[in-house]
């Protein structure tokens, strides 16, 4: 993120702890309740998406054996995941497939690894949609590993396999911030304004909580 969106997720966050712990005082009024969800809901992907722009950035200061290691461990839990549904859907190609342990991806050849990382990942997308319904397999975990396989590619001094990086990513934070400046101009500030007159102290509150502060 940039310094006005860290700035102005700190508003969120403000506003939200706010609301809150003034719950007891606006609970009588669903459409508050109402807006407060969609807003936090939205707040919580922006903290998703955030993590993601952070993991997608060029790793420093690690080494080729400490990136073959992570990426080793996230291919195998989307492996165990993968050989799972596949002995439930009688698969059996797809569970050989999946079977490799996380010992035995680590010590293959690095010229071997990647290929059976992307091979993990190419199954994980092609059953995306039972992997998340029914596995409970985060997309974001598939990105994550496309993420950690460029970076391992990068330092082996390879070109990346997979356009994950962070420039998706800000694409995306720069909608949900969209998203969440939308609710709280056209529905929780006019909602709040209910209580202008009604609770003069909660909603100048409200207003000084959604004053976003250049840090």
């Amino acid at each position: 993120m940039n310094k006005n969106q860290i700035n102005k997720k700190e508003m969120y966050d403000t506003v939200s702890s706010y609301l809150d712990s003034k719950s007891a005082l606006w609970v009588s009024i669903p459409k508050v309740g109402e807006f407060k969800n969609e807003f936090t809901a939205v707040v919580a992907q922006i903290e998703t998406v955030q993590y993601a722009q952070q993991e997608a950035q060029v790793f420093l200061g690690k080494t080729k054996t400490q990136i073959k290691s992570v990426v080793a461990q996230k291919a195998d839990i989307l492996n165990d995941t993968l050989e799972a549904f596949a002995l439930v859907t009688g698969d059996e190609k797809l569970r050989l497939q999946m079977s490799t342990s996380y010992s035995a991806l680590y010590k293959m050849r690095n010229a071997d690894f990647a290929p059976a990382v992307q091979v993990i990942i190419a199954a994980a997308e092609a059953n995306i949609e039972e992997l998340t319904t029914e596995y409970g397999v985060a997309r974001d975990q598939v990105e994550d590993l496309k993420t950690g396989l460029n970076e391992f590619l990068a330092i082996n001094g390879q070109p990346r396999a997979y356009k994950v990086a962070s420039v998706e990513a800000t694409k995306s934070l720069e909608l949900l911030f969209d998203e969440a400046d939308e609710i709280l101009d056209n529905k929780l500030d006019k909602i709040i304004s209910l209580f202008k007159r009604r609770d003069p102290a909660f909603y100048n509150g409200y207003i000084a909580a959604r004053v976003i502060v250049d840090s």
